[in-house]
């Protein structure tokens, strides 16, 4: 046994055992520059169930040759396997237990593959794992390679920021669904850009047709969109969602950040797809939890955070809702749409929005408005949006009705008058609510409060709007259980 005594040196075995035909070899080359475990081509070197080989040194596949493990493979340094095709390397788990960079290079696919090694592993090659991918210790760094989980793959271990797998080249981490699937995965992936941040992206699946072969890939950037239309506020990073084989796509993402990514003000960011137009604009970010969720996905793409300075050309507001207390604005150039095609768009009570186009403003089924919510929308002249905004005009306002472009709602126990006006405006009840209580608030075109006045069997209220900007403002009315919203105009 010399020569298995020879072998050792790279290998520390419980049993192995390489055959060719009927024989059964050990082998060991040794080369100038470094030492080496080589299966030879037209060799299987078998680890079998119960065992464990450790190889201490790189262990180099040849062309031809094979890895058949059911027991358990650990590995110090580097494999490289020299076949042309995608390449099994047995049912048993693969461990990467090294204290230097590994590299991991060929097209291997792996039963189980446990990530232990705090210097981090290289990936060198297009690589799959159809079990577990467990993350202890170490990041997986992609490159130019894609990282692809089976159909019934899943991830183990607590992926951080020092565990976690890197995706800021061309490589993705992919993830097969099996026929019918319907939940939720967290890709835990990050950058390593100047420092390690992990943010992961969890996409869950409503509903999908999930042909053989399919998959979801996603990789990031820790940097901004690039296209000059993003300015003001927006993240320093954006992921990149792409798919293969599902059709009949209905997807909820949520994409976490770091506070590192936030240039300009946090709160005013929305989850944005801005790949191609019209941008589409989900919900506001989460900013105590510096989250993007993007509800009733449809076609995927590159997503970020942003509420730019420059006005986008188009855009679509999808499965919004603006909370109480929220006041927000959103602007196209040409087209602004809201909801339609299946989502919405929802202003709930005290919840303000502003929407400024250049050509057109498109309200579709899906829209909605609270009793006390506030929707503003105005066709600029002037080329003042957002970040510029003036003299705003109501658009429509029901009861929890679904909002159409043309409708806007009647005046029932309140009158407003001279309207327009110069300075003085007098609100004055009727149909009998000036014998009860009513309140009456006057807000400015920016949403804030310019009075607020409680009528107590008075019939008018009387305010003046000299020296006020020009433009409609809006009159919110609530005596018990009615409530009217009303406008007048600044000329």
């Amino acid at each position: 046994m010399k020569r298995l005594s020879h072998f050792s040196k790279g290998f520390g075995i419980a049993r192995i055992a390489a055959m060719q035909s009927t024989l059964c070899l050990f082998f060991l080359l040794l080369q100038s520059a470094r030492s080496e475990n080589v299966i030879i081509s037209g060799t299987t070197l078998r680890v079998y169930s119960g065992t464990s080989l450790i190889s201490s040194e790189n262990l180099v596949i040849r062309s031809g040759a094979t890895l058949n493990n059911t027991g358990i493979l650990i590995l110090k340094k580097g494999l490289a396997n020299e076949n042309a095709g995608m390449n099994s390397l047995g049912s048993g788990p693969v461990e990467l237990t090294g204290t230097v960079i590994q590299s991991i290079a060929g097209q291997n696919v792996f039963a189980n593959l446990l990530v232990n090694n705090p210097a981090g592993i290289a990936i060198g090659g297009n690589t799959t794992v159809n079990g577990t991918l467990t993350l202890t210790s170490g990041k997986v760094v992609l490159g130019t390679n894609n990282l692809l989980l089976g159909p019934l793959a899943v991830i183990s271990g607590t992926p951080t920021a020092l565990a976690m797998i890197i995706v800021t080249s061309s490589g993705e981490l992919r993830k097969e669904f099996p026929a019918g699937f319907a939940g939720s995965f967290t890709y835990p992936v990050g950058d390593d850009t100047g420092v390690s941040e992990y943010s992961p992206v969890t996409l869950s699946f409503t509903e999908g047709i999930f042909a053989a072969g399919n998959y979801t890939g996603v990789s990031l950037k820790n940097e901004i969109y690039p296209t000059p239309d993003i300015t003001g506020n927006y993240l320093n990073r954006f992921w990149k969602i792409t798919r293969f084989g599902i059709d009949g796509l209905a997807c909820n993402a949520t994409f976490q950040y770091l506070p590192a990514d936030v240039i300009g003000t946090e709160g005013k960011l929305s989850c944005t797809k801005v790949d191609d137009m019209p941008w589409i604009t989900y919900g506001p970010t989460d900013a105590a939890l510096h989250l993007l969720s993007a509800n009733g996905i449809v076609t995927f793409g590159s997503f970020t955070g942003v509420k730019s300075t420059t006005t986008p050309l188009n855009q679509e507001l999808a499965n919004i809702i603006i909370p109480n207390g929220m006041a927000t604005c959103y602007d196209a150039t040409q087209v602004l749409t809201v909801a339609g095609g299946g989502t919405t768009f929802i202003v709930e009570n005290n919840g303000i929005v502003t929407l400024i186009a250049g050509a057109k403003i498109s309200m579709l089924a899906g829209t909605k408005v609270t009793s006390s919510g506030y929707l503003l929308g105005r066709i600029t002249t002037d080329g003042n949006y957002c970040e510029t905004l003036l003299n705003p005009l109501v658009a429509s306002t029901l009861n929890e009705q679904a909002l159409g472009v043309q409708t806007v709602a009647k005046n029932q126990f309140v009158k407003i008058y001279p309207n327009p006006t110069t300075d003085v405006a007098i609100v004055e009840l009727v149909d009998g609510v000036s014998s009860g209580v009513a309140d009456v608030i006057v807000y400015s075109m920016h949403g804030g409060k310019l009075y607020q006045k409680q009528m107590n069997g008075e019939s008018r209220f009387q305010f003046s709007l000299l020296g006020k900007p020009t433009g409609i403002y809006i009159i919110r009315i609530q005596s018990g259980n009615r409530c009217e919203i009303a406008k007048i105009v600044k000329y």
